[in-house]
């Protein structure tokens, strides 16, 4: 499953600072997490969305964190707690 353009802010597909495979990650946790401040996410997920390992998402987490766009918090090893902005 592919996911190409999510319903995400237009922003996030501009910026030019962020991967492709990070814009697609921002976009599976934007959508499980609508509407809720913290969504918890394990690497199993990504995975069906993205072909990357957890430390490639780690990666992405921590570009996306540097933006603003979300706080992540690694509480065990492949599983997340995130907070959108």
């Amino acid at each position: 499953m592919k996911i190409r353009h999510l319903e995400v802010a237009e922003s996030i597909w501009k910026d030019k600072r962020i991967p492709k495979e990070t814009k697609l990650i921002y976009s599976y946790i934007y959508t499980k997490g609508f509407e809720r401040i913290i969504t918890d996410i394990n690497i199993g997920e990504i995975q069906r969305v993205v072909n990357i390992k957890n430390k490639g998402l780690r990666k992405s987490l921590k570009i996306l964190e540097e933006l603003k766009y979300l706080i992540y918090k690694e509480y065990s090893n492949g599983m997340y707690t995130i907070t959108l902005n």
